[in-house]
């Protein structure tokens, strides 16, 4: 049976115009969109964005844990990276923990905006402003 908490990722669904910034000044443009699989059970992500000079294309598959009450997401990239992630959702707001990476941000409107922050072994660093536009 499908756990209703998977109708908190409707907000994500559709195509998004990406922007973004780096701490150390490298553009982030690109889309990112969100979909369902038939059944509703699985959102994939596709990004196909610019970061920098760098083209970064990935899908991500989140579903829903129930033992947990969280959202998990495994995410693959044309360089041959994998990451899993654990997803929270607030009302509008939006948590996202990897080993090394995290991320909080807010829905408002048609927009996300948010923070990418990364762990450099010690603390963690702001390392993007994030802002998607919903197309």
């Amino acid at each position: 049976m499908r756990n209703n908490r998977l109708d908190l990722l409707n907000p994500y669904i559709g195509k998004w115009k990406t922007e973004g910034l780096t701490r150390s000044g490298e553009i982030i443009s690109g889309t990112d969109t969100y979909e369902w699989i038939e059944g509703n059970y699985f959102l994939t992500h596709q990004v196909d964005v610019m970061f920098g000079n760098k083209k970064v294309k990935a899908l991500e598959i989140t579903h829903y844990d129930d033992m947990e009450d969280v959202f998990r997401s495994q995410s693959f990239d044309n360089s041959g990276s994998i990451s899993i992630s654990t997803l929270k959702v607030y009302d509008d707001i939006i948590l996202i923990f990897a080993d090394t990476e995290r991320f909080k941000g807010n829905f408002k409107g048609n927009t996300i905006e948010g923070l990418w922050e990364q762990f450099d072994g010690k603390n963690w660093v702001a390392w993007m402003d994030i802002k998607l536009t919903r197309m």
